[in-house]
């Protein structure tokens, strides 16, 4: 579906020469004074505004102003012949995204329209997530903890595995070892058991029949 973007421009020419570069890839809407631009901008289904400074009825400021306060996380270029470093300054608070000063190349006002409204999609995406519920973080914490020390334990006996021989005193460690990676693999798994019980999406218990991970030779 293609992004939507509007175009405020009192110069006709202007106006239709923007709308051919965009067109193939952007819905456009257009208006030609900055009462309607603010009218038009209010809108929530725009994508990405395009503005010149210089407007009739209401200038540049007031539209990025209004649209701005209404939508903050929208992209606004703006089109200016003539910028006083206090006026950029303003544009700049005001939240302008990027100016281009007139005349200026059509092709890179593309580029940065495509880079915008793609940045404001991802955005909109991840702001969709619903966030973890306190049952998923837990059992995610408890997922990264049971793995970050059986991890520690695997690198231990890698060690001792790469030794060319295995001392006596090895034997008892290796065996105490594995009867914790065992014994933790078995808590993990009751926790998780538990955590997915208590969340009250399941009738019973999860993972009675589970298959687990067995350090006793019976995998």
């Amino acid at each position: 579906m293609k992004k939507n973007v509007l175009l405020v421009e009192d110069d006709p020419a202007l106006r239709m020469v923007m709308r051919e570069v965009l067109k193939e890839e952007f819905e456009i809407e257009e208006a030609d004074n900055g009462a309607d631009g603010i009218d038009k901008g209010l809108n929530a289904s725009n994508d990405l505004v395009i503005l010149d400074y210089h407007l009739p009825k209401k200038d540049g400021l007031q539209v990025i102003e209004a649209i701005k306060l209404a939508h903050p996380e929208m992209p606004v270029i703006v089109l200016t012949g003539y910028l006083s470093p206090q006026t950029e300054e303003r544009f700049s608070k005001l939240g302008a995204n990027k100016i281009f000063p007139k005349p200026f190349n059509y092709r890179n006002l593309l580029e940065t329209v495509r880079s915008l409204t793609f940045e404001r999609g991802k955005l909109a995406q991840s702001d969709a997530q619903p966030p973890l519920s306190l049952n998923e973080r837990d059992m995610l914490k408890a997922s990264l903890d049971a793995i970050a020390s059986l991890a520690e334990k695997v690198e231990f006996l890698q060690s001792v595995s790469e030794k060319y021989w295995v001392e006596p005193s090895d034997i008892g460690v290796i065996r105490e070892s594995a009867r914790c990676m065992q014994s933790e693999i078995q808590q993990y798994y009751g926790k998780l058991n538990n955590t997915l019980f208590n969340a009250g999406e399941f009738t019973s218990p999860l993972l009675p029949k589970a298959s687990r991970p067995c350090l006793s030779g019976q995998n």
